[in-house]
């Protein structure tokens, strides 16, 4: 009994603990939505680019209620100024959604019944939005090269009547590398090491790599010169089979050649010129002069 009186003590607190955390909205795109209250599915069709209404029906059936063109894509050839509806959201009984290209968005609100109801454009990639009803605020954010940008609504007045009043932008710039670099270092004496050990590990990697192919082509030229001498001083083989084999005439050839090879040796004399030139004084009478015609001297 005490136990239920406790609990029934509690209950203030756990509903006033439920009123001040709300549900989380993560910032995130999301391609369906489902209204419980009203039996409405909100979903994105990317195939024709706009936003459906679907109405749950009693016996089971879905029924498309209403259609949104979120922009229009026939006959375009501007493909990056095309606006893609991005995430949709169902909130206070009204179909929120977004839409969006490389360089700009625009965020709308639609009715239960398919009519726009606001529609606010902005400057810059966004993909996803989100809705606090404890801080009566709408977030949409979007990233960039340089970071990302949250834009900041004003929803006291309702969802659908959201303006670009109380309209604030936050923006995280992502550090760069070398900024990391110079915060972490400010010295450079870490970017000096490193420098350093690569170039002396480089130049060490080389040696033994040098090195090791010159031990391969030394060893390669060593094991091509030991077969060239194998071959050179390899004694001719003649293998016999058998002695009964052997005939006379192969005997009587093998003692020819051995005379023969005899024989030739003492041809093998030295090379003495025994013509000498003979030194004869001058003659006249082989002399030529004295043979032509006396004619010619009248």
């Amino acid at each position: 009994m005490k136990k239920y009186i406790m609990i029934l003590g509690l209950l203030p607190l756990l509903t006033l603990a439920a009123q001040e955390f709300e549900i989380y909205d993560p910032l995130i795109p999301q391609s369906f939505a489902f209204d419980k209250k009203h039996g409405i599915f909100a979903g994105v069709n990317n195939v024709d680019n706009e936003i459906v209404m679907v109405s749950h029906k009693g016996d089971g059936k879905l029924e498309i209620t209403h259609r949104f063109l979120v922009d229009k894509i026939k006959g375009r050839h501007d493909i990056h100024h095309i606006y893609r509806p991005i995430s949709v959201a169902i909130y206070d009984g009204y179909v929120a959604f977004l839409a969006s290209h490389r360089d700009s968005c625009y965020f709308a609100v639609l009715n239960l019944n398919g009519q726009l109801e606001k529609k606010l454009s902005f400057s810059g990639y966004a993909s996803a939005f989100s809705y606090s009803q404890a801080a009566n605020e709408l977030y949409i954010s979007g990233e960039n090269a340089t970071g990302f940008d949250v834009i900041v609504l004003d929803t006291r007045n309702g969802i659908n009547r959201v303006d670009m009043k109380n309209v604030s932008t936050l923006h995280y710039q992502k550090p760069r590398m070398s900024e990391q670099i110079v915060r972490r270092d400010p010295w450079g004496v870490g970017m000096a090491a490193i420098a350093i050990s690569v170039v002396f590990l480089a130049l060490l990697l080389l040696y033994f790599l040098f090195r090791q192919v010159g031990v391969q082509l030394i060893a390669v030229q060593k094991r091509r010169s030991q077969r060239v001498m194998e071959k050179k001083f390899e004694p001719k083989r003649i293998t016999v089979t058998s002695t009964r084999a052997v005939s006379g005439g192969v005997y009587a050839a093998i003692a020819a050649a051995i005379h023969l090879y005899g024989e030739e040796l003492h041809d093998v004399e030295s090379t003495v010129l025994t013509i000498n030139k003979v030194s004869r004084t001058y003659s006249p009478w082989s002399s030529k002069i004295h043979g032509l015609n006396t004619y010619f001297k009248r």
